[in-house]
C-alpha cells in the first residue's frame, strides 16, 4: 500500500498522538458533530488542492493555490482542529497548533520553498511575492491554467488520508 511507503519518523509521530488523542477522547454528541463539519471540510479542501496538485512536474498557480500558496495545510489544520474538537480534547488542540506551528511550518517552508525555487526559478518567485503561505486572496493570482482531475488526487495519494480520516471519525463515533 502507497501509504506505507511515507512512514517517515515524523509521520510515526502524527500516528501516535493520533493513537493517542482517540484513546483519550471524550466526545460528546455535540463534540462529535461539530468535529465531524470540520474534519469534512478539512478533507474536501485536501481533495479539491489534491485535484490540481502535479508535484514536481508544474507550478501549481491557479484553483485553491491561486488564492493561497498552502490550501492543503489549511485543509490539514481543520482536520486537526476538527479531531481535537470532536475528542473534547482542547488541550490536544493546543499541543498540535504548538506543534504545526513552531515545527512544521517553519521546516516545510524552507524544504518547500527551496525546491520550488531550484524547479521554477522566477515564475515560483513571482509567485512567491504576490500569494500569502496561509491568507487567502480574493482574487485568483490567474497565471496558469488547468483544471481538477480526479487523476491528480490519486496520484497524491489522498485516498490514503481520506481513508485514514474516514477510519479515525468512525473510531471516534464509537466512542460518543
Amino acid at each position: 500500500m502507497h501509504i506505507l511507503r511515507n512512514i517517515t519518523r515524523r509521520t510515526i509521530w502524527i500516528y501516535l498522538a493520533a493513537a493517542v488523542l482517540l484513546l483519550a477522547a471524550e466526545p460528546t454528541p455535540t463534540s462529535f458533530v461539530v468535529g465531524l463539519v470540520l474534519v469534512g471540510c478539512g478533507e474536501t479542501i485536501r481533495v479539491w488542492c489534491a485535484g490540481y496538485l502535479r508535484k514536481n512536474q508544474v507550478l501549481v498557480t491557479y484553483g485553491p493555490y491561486g488564492h493561497v500558496k498552502n490550501p492543503m495545510y489549511i485543509g490539514t489544520i481543520l482536520i486537526t482542529v476538527g479531531f481535537c474538537i470532536a475528542a473534547n480534547a482542547i488541550y490536544f488542540l493546543a499541543l498540535a497548533l504548538l506543534g504545526f506551528v513552531l515545527y512544521y511550518i517553519p521546516h516545510k517552508r524552507r524544504v518547500e520553498r527551496s525546491r520550488l525555487m531550484r524547479r521554477f526559478g522566477d515564475a515560483f518567485m513571482a509567485y512567491d511575492r504576490e500569494v500569502d503561505d496561509y491568507l487567502p486572496r480574493l482574487r485568483s493570482y490567474g497565471k496558469g491554467k488547468g483544471r481538477w482531475r480526479l487523476t491528480c488526487v490519486f496520484e497524491n495519494s489522498e485516498q490514503g488520508v481520506m481513508l485514514l480520516v474516514t477510519l479515525g471519525m468512525i473510531l471516534m463515533s464509537l466512542r460518543v
